[in-house]
């Protein structure tokens, strides 16, 4: 039963830890799509404003849900296991921070082309 609850843990974190973090900012390639879908789309400015809403209204319900998830996940865990659940997102967002940093120089270079 342990190893089951374990297992169940490790997935539902994996999840969480994949998902942005609330307090994260849209992903910089947002506006590439939409720049992408209006132009091979030939969107009109009304069917961008629509479809730009409804990627917002949908990021907002993805950090609803991570929210919840995580509030969730912590009210299995004891005290010791939250400490470590905050730290094992700290060095997530640190990771993701790095990762986001070195993605945004290499388009940056690849831009100067």
């Amino acid at each position: 039963m342990k190893k089951v609850l374990i297992a169940t843990l490790l997935v539902a974190s994996s999840a969480v830890m994949a998902a942005p973090a609330p307090d994260d900012m849209p992903p910089p390639h947002e506006g590439r799509m939409m720049e992408h879908m209006s132009k091979k789309l030939e969107l009109t400015d009304q069917q961008q404003a629509q479809i730009q809403a409804i990627f917002k209204a949908q990021g907002e319900k993805m950090k609803a849900l991570h929210t919840e998830t995580e509030s969730k996940i912590n009210g299995v865990l004891n005290a010791e296991q939250q400490k470590k659940f905050a730290e094992m997102k700290e060095k997530r967002k640190a990771r993701m921070e790095k990762w986001r940093e070195k993605h945004q120089k290499r388009m940056q270079d690849h831009g100067d082309d």
